[in-house]
């Protein structure tokens, strides 16, 4: 009995937040402090200081519009009446904590819940009361982008910006609620996907019994009980408090069905214990649970529970839901209680009674491996397990010897399939417990060690203990070289422990240079990349997993495409069939009610993971101004060219140094000529992939010792295979505090730059003095980054194109006036280290056409086509008498 893999997270002590409708996620340390401190900057703008009420009932008052808004979304983003829990669910008072009158306190129980009801709907609630209705809905769209970050939020967040992006044409200055009609009935499609509510509360209903219907069908098939759909209903309603059945349910289940739930809801009602169907729902939900229903369990307690909120909230928007009975703690506390690892104590009694006087014990059966291409691994687990097998027949009242397998390899290789193999393989009464390199690193090594003794009294002889990360913690400086030889300690006392260790590939060299014993307790196999036949098999399986399947033809080509594919960021190995399955059957059309079958000329030709399509170096070529860049990024593109023509014609060719600085002022272009570089590499074979993981200070620099170079180490991982871009890097050398680990950042990254030299580009960027005097701060890093690439500010004619190019790019064409006047407001603003260049003429363009909008809807009559995508002169901001306030739409 295992719980599927990315519901694991709600077996830890990890900060999560739980969106029923997403799925458990590990929130990122410091992101909620950041999003909070982007919601006090918000909040202190200019534009909203003045921008108070006293209406509020939660905020202290006079409570800021904007934070009064952000509340209100915070109750939306998660879904009206979805279920958010976890131990970090309490959004407003995580984010909002000094904005909040009484907050409550902080609770870091897993089996905490809530469900929001989300009343606010786009395009404001509280900025209503804002006098400029245009200001106000420009101040909601930044609190969504505010709200960045949280990624069980971000798909339902983008598509209500997506809805600010392309606002409907007519009268702002309505009525919230007939301005709420005008937006919600303008919403594409795929905004309607992401954010149903807006298709109100009926369709929202509607939207809400399928799911709930098709979930209840699905645990039915694996826990069955007595009770038909219209009886599941009404009971849903009466443990929700409902006096009657709501007419809209027609429209949502039909006609027939709504008749059926009406005659028999005053029946059920009578006697009806909501107590009692609480204990009985938990029972059901606790049969499918451990039948491997997991996931459709918590589908149909998000379902119900927006059931309730709607239901309970017509005929207007969904409600907080209560009361209610439905077992969604319950439900959590159970999850908890089956899967959670367990304390244990044996029974002598089962010890003694284990084999029958003159009977030879049971010998494990080889294990029937389920692994992929992986035969140096399967050859291990068989040897393992048949010496264990024959350890448990001697019989002789000493306990059988622990299995102690180390498996290095490339991530999504199989290590964490290959660890489950063995512990179902040795017939153990209890699931592995995982201990991953996160639990130790970072903390005090006292809690460390005691960390680990406590998991391998645990463990005793009838649990594996799964170490995952062995390697990095080994290679921690605080701590891994005392954990190494406590764990060789405790395997040497404790003979009959059964443990797997994983590694990165070359992890058990590494750590043989820490401790050179510990490697020699474990029998070592090593996983490989897969073959295009062992892609083709991944492929089967993943169709298989989603009902499809594919002809041999098919199969064959796409283990040919994934063998060829190369990784991006995590994005590798097993990993990559399940992309490809889904990219497949997303454009396969299936007649309904058949099974999709996958034909070879359903497979792609090639598999663009990086999303780097097209030519980057006519990309290049067509970028405004950077004369000087466009030659240096030609000339190395010129000697990587050459260098592979050399190859091909067998000379001795040495891999330069690719690593690079790139120097200049916020808007030069610095980012989109290293994404572009990354391309141009990958198409020259110089880079796997050419991906670009931006980064930044807080990317690399921990909060406390011990965590700085892993989480440098996890970021250049990601980064293999393309373009590393560390922006204002000098900020790693400036801190005045003193103890500052970003040194201890620049020491890891300099190491593993050299480690990855053949597959990564590292690019740091940022001011020219300030950079120069960051080469000089540590002893390797000017020799590590040979070339130097600077990017000069905008001439005042280069900017007056970027303009025009960005407009054009937006759909807007200028007037002929328009460059003229632009031309003359440059040229009478101040030049100096905060002018933003290409940024600047990016937010000057915004209130451009914001400021045509407003002039189009005072015309009397409907514009033309022409005149609604022409910006003219008027239409640019009214600064003359200051031009240092064009600093300001940087700033």
């Amino acid at each position: 009995m295992r719980l599927p893999e990315h519901l694991e997270l709600l077996l830890t002590d990890e900060p999560v937040l739980d969106v029923y409708a997403h799925g458990p996620w590990r929130v990122p340390d410091g992101l909620f402090e950041e999003i909070a401190a982007r919601i006090d900057a918000l909040a202190a703008d200019p534009r909203a200081v003045g921008l108070t009420t006293d209406e509020h009932k939660l905020l202290t008052l006079p409570a800021s519009l904007v934070t009064a808004e952000i509340f209100a979304m915070l109750a939306f983003l998660p879904g009206g009446g979805a279920i958010k829990a976890g131990s970090w669910s309490q959004l407003p008072e995580r984010l909002l904590y000094g904005h909040l009158a009484n907050p409550a306190p902080l609770s870091t129980r897993m089996t905490r819940c809530d469900a929001p009801g989300g009343r606010w709907r786009p395009p404001l609630d509280w900025l209503v009361e804002a006098p400029d209705r245009e200001l106000a809905i420009e101040l909601a769209r930044e609190c969504l982008v505010a709200l960045e970050g949280i990624e069980p939020l971000e798909t339902r967040r983008r598509a209500l910006i997506e809805l600010y992006d392309a606002p409907p044409p007519g009268e702002v200055n309505l009525p919230k609620m007939e301005l709420r009609e005008q937006w919600h009935a303008h919403a594409p499609e795929r905004v309607l996907a992401a954010v149903p509510e807006l298709l109100g509360p009926v369709g929202y209903l509607e939207w809400v019994c399928e799911g709930l219907l098709a979930a209840r069908d699905h645990l039915m098939a694996v826990a069955p009980r007595e009770e038909s759909v219209e009886t599941h209903l009404v009971q849903l309603l009466l443990q929700g408090s409902m006096e009657h059945v709501p007419p809209e349910l027609a429209a949502a289940v039909g006609e027939d069905r709504y008749r059926e739930v009406r005659a028999r809801f005053p029946v059920e009602r009578r006697g009806f214990k909501a107590a009692a169907w609480q204990e009985q729902t938990r029972s059901w939900l606790v049969a499918a649970l451990v039948s491997g229903a997991a996931d459709a369990c918590r589908a149909w307690l998000d379902m119900a529970m927006r059931f309730v909120a709607i239901v309970q909230g017509l005929p207007g928007d969904p409600w907080f839901p209560r009361p209610e009975w439905i077992p969604v703690v319950q439900f959590q506390t159970d999850l908890r209680r089956l899967f959670a690892p367990r304390r244990r104590v044996p029974n002598p009694l089962a010890e003694r009674l284990r084999v029958a006087p003159g009977e030879p014990a049971a010998v494990p059966a080889a294990p029937s491996t389920g692994l992929v291409d992986q035969p140096e691994v399967s050859a291990a687990l068989d040897e393992l397990i048949a010496g264990a097998g024959a350890s448990a027949s001697a019989a002789d009242g000493s306990p059988r010897p622990g299995v102690r397998l180390l498996l290095a390899g490339p991530d999504g290789t199989g290590k964490r399939d290959a660890a489950q193999e063995l512990s179902r393989a040795l017939s153990l009464s209890r699931d592995p417990l995982w201990l991953t390199a996160n639990l130790l690193v970072g903390q005090r090594l006292p809690d460390a060690v005691a960390k680990l003794h406590g998991d391998v009294r645990d463990c005793g002889a009838d649990r594996l203990l799964v170490f995952e990360g062995l390697d990095a913690v080994c290679a921690d400086p605080s701590l891994g070289e005392a954990v190494a030889e406590e764990l060789h300690r405790l395997l040497a006392i404790h003979p009959e422990l059964h443990v797997a260790a994983l590694c990165d590939a070359d992890g058990d060299r590494r750590i043989g240079e820490i401790n050179p014993v510990l490697p020699q307790r474990f029998r070592i196999a090593r996983t490989r990349p897969f073959t295009a036949e062992g892609h083709a098999e991944l492929f089967r399986r993943a169709l298989a997993a989603r009902g499809a399947r594919a002809t041999r033809h098919a199969l064959a080509a796409a283990g040919t495409l994934l063998a060829a594919t190369p990784p991006v960021q995590t994005l590798r190995n097993a990993r990559l069939a399940p992309y490809l399955a889904e990219l497949v059957l997303d454009g396969l059309k299936t007649p309904e009610g058949e099974q999709p079958v996958v034909r070879k000329g359903d497979i792609p030709a090639t598999l663009d993971t990086a999303k780097a399509a097209g030519d980057p170096m006519a990309e290049l070529s067509e970028l405004i101004g950077l004369e000087d860049v466009k030659h240096e990024i030609a000339l190395l593109a010129a000697t990587a060219r050459v260098d592979r023509v050399r190859v091909r014609s067998g000379l001795r060719v040495t891999t330069p140094t690719r690593h690079m600085v790139f120097t200049g002022s916020p808007g030069t272009g610095k980012t989109m000529v290293a994404r572009l570089l990354g391309r141009i590499y990958r198409r020259l074979g110089v880079l796997s992939s050419g991906h670009l993981v931006e980064a930044s200070r807080t990317h690399l620099v921990g909060e406390y010792i011990g965590q700085t170079a892993p989480r440098t180490r996890r970021l250049v991982e990601r980064a293999v295979g393309g373009v590393l871009f560390i922006d204002e890097a000098y900020t790693l050398t400036q801190s005045p505090l003193k103890g500052d680990y970003g040194h201890e950042a620049i020491a890891e990254l300099v190491k593993l730059m050299e480690d990855h030299r053949d597959d990564l580009v590292v690019i740091v960027a940022g001011y020219q003095r300030e950079m120069a005097e960051f080469l000089a701060a540590n002893p390797g890093l000017d020799s590590r980054f040979p070339k130097q690439i600077h990017f000069p500010d905008y001439t005042d004619e280069e900017l007056v194109a970027v303009f025009g190019a960005l407009a054009a790019a937006d759909g807007f064409r200028l007037d002929d006036d328009l460059p003229e006047t632009l031309a003359g407001m440059l040229r009478r603003v101040p030049r100096g280290p905060g002018f933003g260049n290409g940024r600047l003429m990016r937010n000057l363009l915004d209130m451009a056409v914001a400021n045509q909008a407003q002039r189009i809807a005072a015309l009397p009559e409907r514009p033309d086509r022409e005149a609604l995508i022409t910006l003219v002169a008027d239409d640019m901001p009214p600064i003359w008498d200051h031009p240092e306030e064009l600093y300001g739409l940087y700033l």
